[in-house]
């Protein structure tokens, strides 16, 4: 049974007014834990209550005492974005059409909706969780549930420093649906940043910039600072959480940590920098799939892939408004199929370099007019057909914004958004 005594958890302090906590006092319980049981809490957080113990940690340590030298706050300053403050975007709609950003993380709050495991915590995600961009690459971070921050591990934030040298303690607002804030990434190196309101909860994700030797990376990837006994147990790692719960009240015995943890997230080998930057991106269901209390209880993404567009539209700075796929990559038609027909004349080392979009629906994001298909390879695949078309991608393009194959031999053309080729190139 789990019964937490006091009040106030969550609150700007950790601490009781009473007493300063030091290294040595973990033995001593957290004053200020709401009385309630445990399937209660789990309720509760489960609705989305913001339990950011990461805020009392912050507010914790003057920056003149974080033992770390001045940051650099110059940066490089791409159409507008702040290299402290990023850029936030109220409406992800009317973003500058100056900005084209390179890649896209998600934020995302996944419910427990498996009736026969209705003890399964809420998953608080970034997705994809792991990311290698190239230096001056800028990363639109879009929330899919309300209330997430972007926030890089700092001295400056009360934690150990887990981005690069000179690199200030950027952090975004608090982000709600409908809005979106982007980053622009200029100093190599590996950086690991968290949702402020959802930290406790294991929300952290890793940007790998640049492309990294093994030799350039940080020592504070292989580490969490502080350790797994007490008195320095490292903050916000299982083991920290466990004892927090069971030094509570005296009737705390044995209880656990019911939810990810930011130590178990960025420990994850599928997030070592080199495997993120051979891979170019990583999964949520691939990390949570390498912590063993949850290697069976992946979130269950079906009902969601069937409604996601499998086509939309996205506006390209040189062809304007095209077909994309749903990670919003280019989409391109083929002059030697036949328009209308249900068979492609693309297959075999063609069907390498020129990837089918395949689906067993074929679903039309906003503003996509063309009618769509979907017909029968010979691999058993189902192709989409937009406007009597097949689709395809193209594997020379590295994230969305790309059309390197616009043009390519004079047959491979991107569309409009109701399905008709769009037969220029660049130098047009």
């Amino acid at each position: 049974m789990f019964d937490a005594g006091g009040s106030n958890w969550g609150s700007d302090t950790m601490r009781s007014p009473e007493a300063e906590r030091t290294d040595e006092s973990f033995d001593k319980s957290i004053a200020g834990w709401i009385d309630f049981e445990r399937r209660p809490l789990l309720k509760t957080l489960g609705a989305g209550v913001a339990l950011s113990l990461s805020s009392g940690l912050a507010t914790a340590r003057d920056d003149d005492d974080s033992g770390t030298e001045e940051t650099d706050t110059t940066g490089s300053d791409a159409a507008g974005i702040d290299p402290q403050y990023g850029l936030a975007v109220p409406d992800v709609e009317e973003l500058p059409e100056t900005l084209d950003p390179d890649h896209e993380v998600r934020l995302h709050t996944v419910e427990p909706d498996d009736p026969e495991n209705p003890d399964r915590p809420p998953f608080f995600h970034f997705d994809p969780i792991g990311i290698h961009v190239s230096g001056g690459d800028v990363v639109q971070f879009t929330p899919e549930s309300p209330d997430h921050t972007v926030t890089a591990y700092h001295p400056a934030q009360g934690f150990q420093q887990r981005v690069p040298d000179g690199v200030p303690p950027f952090s975004s607002p608090v982000l709600n649906l409908g809005s979106a804030w982007l980053y622009e990434f200029t100093e190599p190196g590996v950086y690991d940043v968290y949702c402020g309101p959802h930290h406790v909860l294991g929300m952290s994700m890793r940007i790998v910039v640049g492309d990294l030797a093994e030799e350039d990376v940080p020592e504070y990837e292989d580490t969490f600072e502080g350790s797994d006994e007490p008195p320095l147990l490292a903050p916000f790692s299982k083991a920290f959480l466990e004892h927090e719960l069971n030094a509570t009240t005296e009737g705390n015995e044995d209880c656990e940590w019911a939810w990810l943890t930011p130590q178990e997230i960025l420990d994850a080998p599928t997030l070592d920098p080199m495997t993120i930057r051979d891979r170019g991106t990583v999964p949520f269901e691939d990390v949570l799939a390498e912590i063993d209390r949850f290697a069976d209880e992946l979130p269950d993404h079906d009902e969601a892939d069937e409604t996601a567009p499998t086509v939309q539209v996205r506006d390209h700075a040189e062809y304007g408004e095209i077909l994309v796929d749903a990670d919003e990559m280019t989409l391109y038609m083929f002059d030697q199929d036949t328009q209308g027909a249900p068979e492609t004349a693309c297959d075999g080392d063609c069907a390498d370099a020129w990837p089918p979009l395949t689906a067993d629906t074929a679903v039309a994001g906003d503003d996509v007019t063309a009618e769509l298909d979907t017909f029968e390879r010979a691999t058993g695949e189902m192709q989409v057909i937009a406007n009597g078309w097949p689709l395809y991608g193209f594997a020379q393009d590295d994230a969305p914004g790309d059309a390197r194959g616009q043009g390519s031999n004079d047959i491979w053309w991107v569309l409009g958004p109701d399905g008709t080729p769009i037969r220029s190139d660049a130098s047009d």
